[in-house]
């Protein structure tokens, strides 16, 4: 993990970089804000995965927890350069963000540094920073965030079209979603096209992305849409996963779909989260389709559905919530017969924001 952090910290330094070449300009009008969040909760669980198994009984547990802090600093340098650097003492790098973005004209500029990756939609990018809605099941080729060289095109404020490379996947057979079995070293950069556009009162996301030495590719659809106080989030993409089988080349193929409804009711916002997540893979086992999850885990099928609310005048920076989420999908039992399997939380928490 050490290791890890260091080789991050490293890989975001060169993206500080593209703020250095301007340091040469005036930073008079430097301005930078401190910024983070932190969220805790209290969580019951009723374990109702242990009840796939033939005897099994259910272990609710009952845990208080600090689920998410991150803090940092973002800014405009010049009028020119921007930074954002965002740490994460609690996720698998220290180094969450470290990203510098160059303007070059009204149109166009350039990023650089530990950034986000575009691939997901806007479920991705909520569920990357705070999530009391659930744990999104889903099937993306890379990392949340990564070292990255962006491109982005603005011909006006409604429409970005952006390019982004980045270290392409490696062979990795332990995981079931990264089944890359092509560059088993780095050859090429991966490359992710995306487009975000703003039509009134909805913003559609397209996204676009290769991999694995251009043998495997992933898209996403969405949009964003606010009504009044009514703000929904839609999202659903496709992962291929290619791997050699034999002497051909067969796809595992991992479909997502993300619905969110919010309103706003003064002082409560009540939530819908619908997520379903499902893995066809017979190409890959011979013709054989894997109907079922591996016991204990959500690795082939799901169907997550949440509902609650957030609470405000709290203050401007607390937000209360409860959430009840549950989870089901296909299992296997120790006799061999397919049974569906669901499991229940529910979660009363805060976030807070400064």
């Amino acid at each position: 993990m050490l290791v890890k952090n260091i080789r991050n910290i490293m890989a975001s330094v060169a993206g500080v970089a593209v703020a250095t070449s301007a340091m040469g300009e005036t930073n008079a009008g430097a301005k930078f804000d401190v910024y983070g969040e932190f969220r805790s909760e209290l969580t019951y669980n009723d374990d109702g995965l242990a009840k796939i198994e033939e005897g099994g009984k259910a272990s609710t547990t009952t845990v208080l927890g600090v689920d998410d802090v991150k803090f940092g600093f973002k800014g405009k340098l010049n009028d020119r350069t921007s930074l954002n650097l965002r740490f994460s003492p609690m996720g698998d790098s220290m180094v969450d963000l470290a990203v510098a973005n160059w303007k070059a004209s009204d149109m166009l500029s350039v990023s650089m540094g530990r950034d986000y990756v575009r691939q997901g939609g806007y479920s991705n990018w909520d569920n990357s920073f705070s999530n009391v809605w659930g744990d999104r099941i889903q099937s993306l080729a890379f990392d949340r965030n990564a070292s990255s060289l962006s491109l982005h095109y603005m011909p006006n404020s409604s429409h970005n079209i952006t390019v982004q490379l980045l270290n392409d996947v490696m062979d990795d057979a332990t995981t079931t979603v990264k089944e890359a079995n092509y560059n088993t070293s780095h050859k090429q950069p991966a490359a992710i096209l995306e487009y975000a556009g703003e039509f009134g009162s909805i913003k559609p996301m397209i996204q676009y992305g290769q991999y694995d030495l251009n043998h495997s590719s992933f898209w996403n659809v969405g949009a964003r849409a606010n009504f009044g106080a009514t703000a929904l989030t839609f999202d659903y993409g496709a992962n291929s996963a290619f791997q050699k089988v034999g002497t051909s080349d067969k796809a595992a193929v991992y479909n997502t779909m993300t619905l969110r409804a919010e309103q706003d009711m003064g002082s409560m916002v009540p939530f819908l989260w619908f997520n379903s997540f499902n893995r066809t893979d017979k190409d890959v086992n011979g013709g054989t389709e894997s109907k079922t999850n591996t016991t204990g885990k959500w690795d082939d099928n799901a169907t997550q559905i949440s509902v609650g609310s957030s609470f405000k005048n709290f203050g401007d920076n607390w937000t209360p919530y409860v959430a009840y989420r549950m989870t089901s999908g296909k299992f296997t039992n120790s006799a061999g017969t397919e049974k569906t399997g669901s499991e229940g939380e529910l979660g009363l928490g805060a976030t807070a924001h400064f």
